[in-house]
């Protein structure tokens, strides 16, 4: 009499086997797309949440809101996706009336992972900063800021005066070599709203590294359009913070290395000091009059002397 057969063989195991890895590999992406979209649509609904209490608080001009400081009503927004931009369709993203075609009010269009949202109204209107606007802290200029580590990074035969963000690798390779060394540092100057950044390496036409390296950067992402207007700029240099506006230039111009940043502006960061331009002691009133500024080159598109005048941003010397 035949016997019944019990279990499986090795094979038909090695085959169930297979076909569940496949089935998990197939299912992995496809899960991990929905989990995203489920952390992005919390993200949307707590900056929902926040555009809600920020428009309350300035309907009634609550000036004792904690959310009220310097005539702007804020809150930022931790976010909870894990991947930079969006998987949702943008067509498709609404906060409170603003919606993601909205260059104005919709700023910086794709948020960061782990990043921030910065929710304000100012001067009548409401905005919405997907890079969250935290800038560059203090102790984290002063940890990447010094001469000896800037001579690690490009070394003192190191030919430009400036290390640009927005410059081509064929320029020296400083840009490389800075983010390549800040972010093995834990340091990443774009998690800090740094669009387009600058550091000073050298005084023109001298070969020694500066004792007191500066940065200067601005919020706004610029753009061969953008050639001729004027954007606002913050810097940090040896425990003071600068506000000014400075133009888009454009250098290199008709060369493969062609790239477009702020014109320098070396008056602010030579060793005696320059004319401290607009100089600060402390980030939070530099950060508040980079806010003035930056709400009227939203709405202008561009700054002018008389923006800053109207701002009480004129030079202190």
């Amino acid at each position: 009499m035949r016997k019944n057969k019990n279990g499986f063989t090795l094979a038909e195991l090695l085959i169930v086997i297979a076909i569940i890895a496949v089935l998990v590999a197939v299912s992995i992406p496809i899960f991990s797309s929905q989990l995203e979209k489920s952390r992005e649509a919390v993200d949307l609904a707590n900056v929902r949440n926040a555009y809600s209490q920020v428009m309350m608080a300035a309907m009634v001009e609550d000036t004792s809101s904690p959310l009220y400081q310097n005539g702007t009503y804020q809150i930022v927004v931790p976010l909870k996706q894990t991947q930079d931009g969006w998987t949702m369709d943008k067509n498709n993203l609404v906060v409170g009336g603003i919606s993601y075609a909205d260059d104005v009010h919709w700023w910086r269009k794709d948020p960061r992972a782990k990043g921030r949202c910065r929710v304000y109204y100012t001067n009548g209107e409401a905005f919405l900063n997907w890079c969250g606007e935290t800038y560059i802290n203090t102790v984290s200029a002063q940890d990447f800021l010094t001469k000896d580590i800037l001579q690690e990074i490009v070394g003192n035969d190191y030919k430009h005066t400036v290390i640009n963000s927005n410059e081509t690798y064929e320029q020296g390779e400083g840009t490389k070599k800075f983010i390549d060394y800040a972010k093995k540092h834990g340091f990443d100057l774009s998690d800090y709203g740094a669009a387009t950044w600058q550091i000073y390496v050298k005084e023109p036409g001298k070969n020694e590294i500066l004792t007191h390296p500066a940065i200067y950067w601005s919020t706004v992402d610029l753009s061969s359009e953008m050639v001729g207007t004027f954007v606002p700029v913050m810097g940090y240099r040896d425990g003071k913070y600068d506000v000014y506006y400075a133009e888009v230039v454009t250098n290199n111009q008709g060369k493969t290395t062609e790239y477009n940043t702020i014109r320098n502006n070396f008056a602010n960061v030579t060793e005696a000091g320059g004319n401290a331009t607009f100089q600060f002691d402390n980030y939070e009133d530099a950060k508040a009059a980079y806010d003035r500024i930056f709400t009227v080159y939203q709405q202008n598109g561009t700054l002018t002397d008389s923006d800053m005048a109207a701002n009480n941003l004129k030079d202190k010397k």
